[in-house]
């Protein structure tokens, strides 16, 4: 949008009204913080986990899902379930699908002392309008040694 000034004085008065709007919005903005979760994905050697995370890594959540149902529906080794677990909550909790707590709880219970499951589960509460169990969550994972970065952002960025 433009606009036309015949004075000097009109111009020097729009263009400080102008900057005023922007610097209050921009001090609007500034205080207001967002919380928006970074997921993780987890991976094993198995095959289908491994494509589950491939997916999840492009955000096909129906297909992350897919794959990491695929890792659950046979008897596999604990680690290769608790990354399937993992894979399972985010991929759940970003398609919005009403099983999403129930999986990343069990993520969290399958994957004991891992921090991924934990932050997969703190992300889904943020995204379910939870803040302060996210927060929980995030700062949990965030404090288990050899936590990932997004454990940390989150934790900060979500509090």
């Amino acid at each position: 949008m433009s606009f036309k000034f015949s004075s000097p004085i009109l111009m020097t008065a729009a263009a400080a009204m102008m900057a005023a709007g922007l610097s209050v919005a921009s001090a609007s903005s500034a205080g207001a913080q967002v919380c928006e979760p970074v997921f993780v994905s987890q991976s094993t050697a198995h095959r289908s986990v491994r494509a589950s995370v491939q997916r999840f890594d492009r955000g096909q959540w129906r297909e992350a899902a897919h794959f990491a149902n695929e890792a659950l529906s046979r008897r596999n080794a604990a680690p290769t379930m608790a990354a399937a677990r993992t894979n399972l909550c985010g991929a759940l909790a970003n398609l919005g699908d009403e099983g999403a707590m129930e999986a990343c709880n069990a993520a969290v219970e399958a994957n004991e002392g891992g921090w991924e499951a934990l932050n997969n589960r703190g992300a889904a509460y943020a995204l379910a309008g939870n803040s302060a169990a996210a927060a929980e969550d995030f700062a949990a994972a965030a404090a288990i040694e050899g936590a990932g970065p997004e454990a940390a952002a989150n934790a900060a960025s979500c509090p």
